[in-house]
């Protein structure tokens, strides 16, 4: 019996060993993740004069560029003064290389650029345009420090692939953890 317990154990090791060398998340993992732990909210001024930004949408696109991320975020403004307060919905994407860090065993965003910026409504874009630059910094800044996916070292089987990871790679649709052979 602990012979046959032990082949068993050592056919598993291998058959296991020789068939998983990658792993992938999914863009709706990615944003599952990001939607439960990124909370990004700035507050300036006072209630005279200041301005509230905060992301209520995140969403992501993998791979639609060679080794690319997209990430999508709408943004509530809301500037407030005496003359005239402005609330807008801003929109805006950025494109990234996405790159993983083996000792917090994170993904995190590089090389950030801003593609597109949209507001709604349409005719506020020029009332906010002084203040898009600042928001956009802010949001380049939080999204390049802080990381779009980390795996949960408590579950064993990510445990073990956090261990295991040595690279990533961008797919159409996925992001692939490259392990160790």
């Amino acid at each position: 019996m602990k012979k046959l317990t032990l082949n068993l154990c050592l056919g598993l090791t291998v058959l296991l060993g020789g068939c998983v060398t990658q792993y992938s998340i999914s863009e709706r993992e990615m944003e599952q993740y990001l939607s439960k732990e990124i909370h990004f909210e700035v507050k300036q001024g006072n209630q005279l004069i200041g301005a509230q930004v905060r992301i209520n949408d995140i969403s992501v696109r993998l791979g639609e560029k060679p080794d690319t991320m997209s990430v999508s975020a709408a943004t509530q403004v809301s500037i407030t003064n005496p003359i005239y307060p402005l609330k807008a919905q801003l929109s805006a994407s950025f494109e990234a290389k996405p790159w993983y860090d083996n000792a917090t065993h994170s993904v995190y965003l590089r090389q950030l650029e801003l593609v597109k910026v949209e507001s709604t409504p349409k005719d506020i874009e020029k009332a906010i345009s002084s203040a898009t630059p600042q928001v956009m910094n802010y949001l380049r800044h939080f999204l390049e420090s802080q990381p779009v996916y980390v795996l949960d070292t408590k579950d064993s089987n990510q445990a073990l692939m956090a261990k295991m990871t040595e690279s990533i790679q961008v797919v159409p649709g996925k992001l692939v953890l490259k392990f160790t052979k």
